[in-house]
């Protein structure tokens, strides 16, 4: 992996950004979740929503301006944030996917689950990501911190957990990890500090761990949910415990997009009227 991203340093792929400022929009999917960052005209996808969100995803991009989709990077392949892979495939038949490329038994279920695993496992510029890499993208980057292995068939508890960094500032995506992924992180003793956090499955009950709240300190949680979620997501617990941060608690299904800016040394500041705008 690491001879790869070498790789793409070379020819500029992920390091040809400026110095400015890096944003950060979580894109109101409902049921489901993708992040959008973006470097001036370049952007980087980290996950998809589900398939019938793909069309929102692609205008969002379009509308953001991003010439360049750089990667697309698959947190885990639940159809909430996976299954749009098809159509962003589509649009952007040159954009390398990465994903932890967790193994998967035949009768893994969802078929969706299933099905995007089978195209990706065609895809020639699918490549893995592991915990210790570091994606370099113009003055940030991009690191790894979960998965390092696979223990199981539990595709949350092998979420990709990513840190993104920006100068002094910092946004933590969780996926789908949830409580004990957290803690695990915390046991590693992990750098976990972020002004942004971008709450693992949806603020359900299995996230949101109060050590772990506490050593994150996040200025802004943001949740991504959709209206009277038939899961009962985001859980009360979950949000007392981020509101007992101290930071600002944003949700998709209460604002719609949410988009922030992270500067190399002012405050995180939201994007204007907080709409990605």
């Amino acid at each position: 992996m690491r001879r790869w991203l070498a790789a793409l340093a070379l020819v500029g792929l992920v390091t040809s950004t400026g110095a400015e400022e890096l944003r950060l929009r979580v894109l109101d999917v409902g049921e489901g979740q993708a992040v959008l960052l973006q470097h001036g005209d370049r952007g980087i996808l980290i996950d998809t929503g589900h398939a019938g969100q793909a069309p929102k995803v692609l205008r969002a991009i379009a509308e953001s301006g991003i010439r360049h989709l750089d990667l697309l990077i698959l947190s885990h392949l639940h159809p909430d944030h996976a299954s749009g892979y098809f159509r962003l495939r589509e649009a952007w038949p040159d954009t390398p996917v990465l994903d932890a490329q967790h193994p998967l038994p035949p009768d893994v279920s969802p078929d969706m689950v299933r099905w995007v695993n089978e195209a990706l496992s065609a895809d020639p510029l699918r490549r893995r990501l592991t915990a210790g890499d570091t994606l370099p993208w113009g003055d940030a980057r991009i690191e790894v911190l979960w998965p390092a292995d696979f223990t199981n068939n539990n595709l949350n508890q092998h979420s990709l957990v990513l840190h993104v960094r920006h100068g002094e500032r910092s946004a933590l995506l969780m996926g789908d990890a949830g409580k004990e992924v957290e803690r695990a992180l915390l046991q590693q003793k992990k750098g976990l500090t972020a002004d942004v956090l971008v709450v693992g499955h949806h603020g359900a009950s299995d996230a949101g761990d109060a050590a772990f709240l506490t050593a994150v300190q996040p200025a802004y949680s943001i949740i991504s949910v959709n209206r009277n979620n038939l899961r009962g997501y985001p859980h009360a617990d979950t949000l007392q415990r981020l509101r007992a941060t101290g930071g600002q608690l944003l949700r998709t299904d209460e604002v719609g997009d949410i988009c922030l800016r992270l500067p190399h040394t002012e405050a995180v500041m939201p994007c204007q009227a907080n709409t990605g705008s």
